[in-house]
């Protein structure tokens, strides 16, 4: 049974149709990048998997339409958002941050550095939020997103603000426990770099679809050309040392 099955999926918002009939699927143990242009439906999209928004046609998260999704069928659902959307100004320092997201499982300290350990944030646990750049604070909702080991990752432009060693870092884990784990993996990015080196399946929308298949069919200048609509070149870089 896929981990996401969504069929002829279309969502009105303001009275404009944002998607227009797009169908995906995402199987354990793939990466799934979802590209297109911005305004194209990709986070729309990822909202409506989440239950957070209405939609036609038919969405199957772990099984259960999104509006079903017990707690602990959300346990098992890591999300990254491009930017988490809250009063910087609380008087919170990191650890109690976490601990609000994550529950008492994550209470003690060592279990809070575990998780940090994973983004190399864990200088970063007795820090006041307000005192963090964004970058920081990305690192911080990546690993909680990744604390309890969720059969379902979804990623919206999740290394926004990471420096390139941290994001290297955080892709590479990535594609560990997606090949260790058999974790399934929707990402939301702009990086064709990334998407080449990381996603086993690439989906092209801008408000319907417009392809899908492996990153060495999908990344070519005719496809990403009307995907864009305007030219589009993809540099492809081999590291010698693999």
């Amino acid at each position: 049974m896929p981990l996401i099955d969504a069929a002829d999926v279309s969502v009105v918002l303001g009275g404009r149709a944002v998607l227009e009939s797009v169908s995906l699927t995402v199987h354990a143990g793939e990466t799934v990048a979802l590209i297109g242009p911005n305004g194209a439906g990709k986070t729309t999209l990822l909202r409506v998997l989440l239950g957070l928004l209405p939609y036609q046609g038919r969405v199957q998260v772990l099984g259960k339409p999104p509006e079903r999704l017990t707690r602990a069928d959300r346990q098992q659902i890591g999300y990254v958002p491009q930017a988490l959307q809250f009063d910087r100004t609380m008087p919170l320092l990191t650890r109690e941050l976490l601990w609000a997201m994550l529950g008492e499982r994550f209470h003690n300290r060592a279990a809070m550095e575990g998780v940090l350990a994973a983004v190399d944030a864990m200088h970063l646990l007795d820090k006041p939020i307000r005192t963090l750049s964004g970058g920081e604070l990305q690192r911080i909702i990546i690993a909680a997103a990744l604390a309890q080991q969720p059969k379902l990752l979804l990623l919206d432009e999740p290394a926004t603000g990471i420096d390139v060693g941290v994001r290297v870092q955080f892709y590479t884990l990535i594609e560990r426990l997606r090949a260790e784990q058999g974790m399934g993996v929707l990402m939301v990015s702009h990086d064709l770099s990334v998407v080449s080196r990381y996603a086993t399946r690439v989906v092209c929308i801008h408000h319907r679809l417009i392809c899908t298949g492996a990153p060495d069919e999908v990344l070519q200048m005719p496809v990403l050309e009307e995907l864009y609509g305007h030219p589009v070149g993809v540099y492809t870089h081999r590291n010698p040392g693999g």
